[in-house]
């Protein structure tokens, strides 16, 4: 009889199950089901484990279903889950609070203190030069200690996601090794868990309630209990087996199980694991983590913070809608190696290794008008791959020699890419038949746990089948050669510029995913990199590129300045004058949020604001449908103008505004979006037909400060307030000038930020959670700044838009309904409980004018 195994995969957003076949590792069925994130705070983000024990038994029995199989058949469960999701439980075994998901930042001051013990447990965070992440479960712990002591006193365990998982299945509480070696400063290697490290951090007692057993990965843990069973369907003392972090039981799933074998994990970013035989430390890598995956191997990290989002970015914003990758593909693979001296320096959001700078950025270097989209596009994917040659380059400095890379993700729907992947570094480049490698890493623990393969190399063997080898190319790769030593001189020729007081003041908000400060230790030039003797005079023409960058952009800032002071003295456009009757609530409350000269203030200060998208609406009755958005208890008309350059959609232009602001009267406020090619072509067009607000995109503009200040200088100066609006994938840090100044953070250059959470272009999209954490950082960098969240807002998504820092909802689909009986036609106690069902959150979070519509 034919015997099988369940994978299990918890992640951010769903859990997901799979059935395999122990002898071939074939996925049978697969189910998911997803649970909640709720973010309190800014930069908050929790979840209730109790969602994670429900979702477990869909996604079992789905999965077991789906597959046909008699659960009698199903010998082991494993399990990955996302690491340093932190869970405290009382002495009864139950959370006393939600837990702090893995991504969740409130403890970055917990970390600069970790950081400043200087304990050589350290040592796993580059060296011991740091930093450490505020994501890890050291940090998240003493927060807890110093903010919610009762809390902390209560707890009896401080656990993993995995922990409290395998706790209710089996009865059992143990921690896995993995997860406390990579997290938890544990080392296998000497003294095991970090009490030099409590102590010198005030929290010694940690270690006391941490799990008193650790086991090794795909150690029994133990059986199903009769509760458990019965929530899973299956059957009872059913072998649990012990599992880890998703992306390292992933390196399992991808066949890494060997010393010289690494995994690499593609997405927006790139994640590189690869397994030596002793350890090694030092600056530019993390780890080496001792046994972390498997017995008597070390564990060597390194990661890209920006790779496929580069490409992405790309496409989105430089390249004609309908325009495809493949065609992208074609035309660089009609350009030569080195893109006829092209480069570029792949720092979009900083550097995670080997320099560990937030501060830095990206460049192209060397353009010229013989250049095509064809050679931009090579050279993003080529300074990517000459990011990950640096990485290995890093780390076979310290002693891993890299033999294959089994790649996953993203990057491998490119064969172009994954060739200069392969030829650049000069190793061949391995793809696995399932793709799932985390989902079936966990089953190859489970078929070792229940005795089907004696180790995880045995299982490996069997489960993981590689679909094919790109190798590299002898040729191309001495071809390549003298482009990446040219790539090794951007960053130090560059650095000077980043690091300016300018570049410090973008970058300020914008530190790479998982850096927690921004003074975070960058590496010293390689030494094998050319050009090193000229840096002194490299970052000498760099500091004066950058004094005069900042000198722009001060004089910008500065003529944004006296916009505003002009601005401040007109009557706007269906906002009231001093002399006309007294603005309604959150009017005055925006007003007073942007007035100069105060303090930070609580969300009371703001107003809570549902702006009603007409590009949802009845387009032969826009008028109609914007009153009744109005009468509903909508406070903004927003109205979104395309001209189809930008995004592939055409809209509405000034004529037809003139027409709404004449059917609804100089009291509306039109909240108008510009996603235009040219937005400065159109601002005394605008102003006249009488929008309120003129919110143009960043991106047109190149995200540059000094024209983006100018525009909203004059956007200001022609009567109307100003926003930005930025892209699901542009950072936030691009608009710290312009929010920084002119007289800092309370009465910054602009009026509202704009965060697209969907792609521009068309209605109903469904939400980007990912976005909601550049709206958390604003909120955290700039109290007072009115911000606005457009795409997928809806009843279901609006209490965690606002959670993040929203005030301001952009709403159309889940307000109108295109085609049906507009207006008066339509239930307007259908609409005005739409509305209600947006300010309810705002006024649950206290922003101002929002408790009722």
């Amino acid at each position: 009889m034919e015997r099988y195994v369940l994978g299990v995969d918890g992640g951010t957003e769903s859990l997901r199950a799979g059935v395999f076949c122990c002898s071939s590792g074939q996925l049978l069925a697969s189910c998911a089901s997803p649970y909640d994130t709720t973010h309190p705070r800014p930069g908050w983000a929790e979840q209730r484990p109790e969602d994670w024990w429900h979702a477990l038994g869909v996604a079992v029995k789905g999965a077991v279903a789906a597959a046909g199989v008699d659960p009698a058949q199903i010998a082991a469960i494993g399990m990955d889950t996302t690491c340093c999701t932190v869970v405290a439980l009382g002495e009864d075994g139950l959370p006393l609070r939600p837990a702090l998901l893995w991504m969740d930042q409130r403890s970055c001051a917990q970390a600069e203190q970790l950081v400043a013990t200087g304990d050589p447990h350290l040592r796993v965070n580059s060296g011991g030069a740091g930093p450490v992440s505020a994501e890890w479960f050291l940090c998240k712990s003493l927060w807890l200690k110093q903010n919610e002591p009762a809390v902390w006193s209560a707890t009896h365990t401080m656990c993993e996601y995995q922990d409290y998982l395998n706790l209710r299945m089996t009865g059992r509480m143990v921690a896995s090794i993995n997860c406390a070696s990579v997290r938890w400063h544990y080392s296998a290697e000497t003294d095991g868990l970090p009490t030099t490290m409590l102590a010198a951090a005030g929290m010694p007692e940690l270690a006391a309630k941490w799990p008193c057993e650790i086991l090794r990965l795909g150690a029994p843990v133990g059986g199903l209990t009769p509760a458990a069973a019965e929530h899973l369907g299956l059957p009872q003392g059913l072998l649990v087996a012990q599992g880890g972090a998703d992306a390292f039981i992933g390196m399992l799933g991808l066949g890494v199980v060997r010393p010289g074998q690494m995994a690499l994990l593609t997405g927006s970013s790139h994640l590189h694991l690869g397994f030596v035989d002793h350890p090694m430390h030092g600056q530019g890598i993390f780890g080496t983590y001792a046994d972390a995956v498997l017995p008597g191997l070390h564990c060597v990290e390194g990661g890209q913070t920006s790779t496929g989002s580069i490409v992405h970015w790309f496409k989105r914003t430089l390249v004609p809608s309908g325009v495809t990758y493949d065609t992208l593909n074609e035309e660089a693979a009609c350009v030569p190696s080195g893109c006829d001296g092209l480069y570029c320096l792949d720092h979009f959001q900083g550097n995670r290794t080997p320099h560990t700078d937030p501060l830095s950025r990206g460049a192209l270097v060397g353009l010229t008008l013989a250049h095509t989209r064809g050679h931009v596009f090579r050279a993003l994917m080529e300074a990517v791959a000459f990011g990950t040659r640096l990485i290995l380059d890093t780390m076979r400095e310290r002693g891993f020699q890299p033999e294959s890379i089994a790649i996953a993700g993203g990057a491998t729907r490119s064969p172009l890419w994954l060739q200069i992947h392969a030829d650049v570094c000069n190793v061949p480049f391995v793809l696995t038949k399932q793709t799932e490698a985390p989902m079936l890493g966990s089953a190859v623990l489970a078929a070792v746990a229940a005795g089907m393969h004696t180790t995880p190399e045995a299982a490996v063997a069997a489960m993981v089948e590689v679909d094919r080898v790109v190798e590299p190319s002898a040729h191309a790769h001495a071809a390549y050669a003298p482009h990446y030593e040219r790539y090794l001189t951007l960053y130090p020729s560059l650095k000077a510029v980043f690091h300016s007081t300018a570049g410090k003041a973008a970058a300020s908000g914008g530190a790479a995913h998982g850096t927690t400060t921004s003074t975070a230790p960058a590496a010293p030039p390689p030494s094998h990199a050319p050009g090193a003797a000229s840096a002194g005079e490299a970052a000498a023409a760099a500091a004066a590129a950058a004094a005069a960058a900042a000198a722009a952009a001060a004089a910008a800032a500065a003529a944004a300045a006296a916009a505003t002071a002009a601005c401040s003295a007109l009557p706007l456009p269906g906002i009231t004058s001093a002399t006309s009757p007294a603005p309604s609530m959150h009017r005055a409350a925006l007003q007073q949020a942007n007035a100069p000269g105060t303090s930070p203030a609580p969300a009371g200060a703001l107003p809570g604001i549902v702006s009603a998208s007409i590009l949802a609406a009845d387009f032969a009755c826009l008028g109609q449908e914007a009153r009744s958005a109005l009468d509903a208890g909508a406070h903004w008309v927003h109205v979104d103008m395309f001209d189809g350059s930008y995004v592939d959609n055409f809209t509405f232009g000034p004529p037809v505004l003139s027409s709404l602001r004449a059917s609804l009267g100089p009291s509306a406020f039109l909240d108008c979006h510009l996603a235009v090619a040219r937005p400065q072509h159109y601002v005394r067009a605008m102003a006249a037909a009488g929008a309120s607000q003129l919110t143009f995109h960043a991106e047109v503009l190149d995200c540059n400060a000094s024209a983006m200040a100018a525009l909203a200088a004059e956007i200001r100066s022609a009567g109307m307030r100003c926003g930005i609006a930025l892209a699901p994938d542009t950072p936030a840090s691009v608009l710290s000038l312009l929010l920084d100044a002119p007289d800092g953070p309370d009465r910054p250059a602009v009026d509202l930020v704009l965060c697209m959470t969907v792609e521009p272009g068309f209605g109903g999209q469904a939400m980007l959670p990912r976005v909601l954490d550049k709206v958390a950082q604003l909120r955290a960098s700039y109290p007072r700044l009115a911000i606005q969240v457009d795409g997928g807002v809806n009843a279901e998504t609006a209490g965690a838009a606002v959670a993040a820092g929203a005030n301001v909802l952009v709403a159309g689909s889940a307000l109108f309904a295109r085609g049906k009986a507009p207006g008066a036609a339509r239930d307007a106690a259908v609409l005005r409980a739409a509305v209600s069902a947006l300010t309810c959150p705002l006024a649950a979070a206290g922003y101002s004018g929002s408790g009722s519509s």
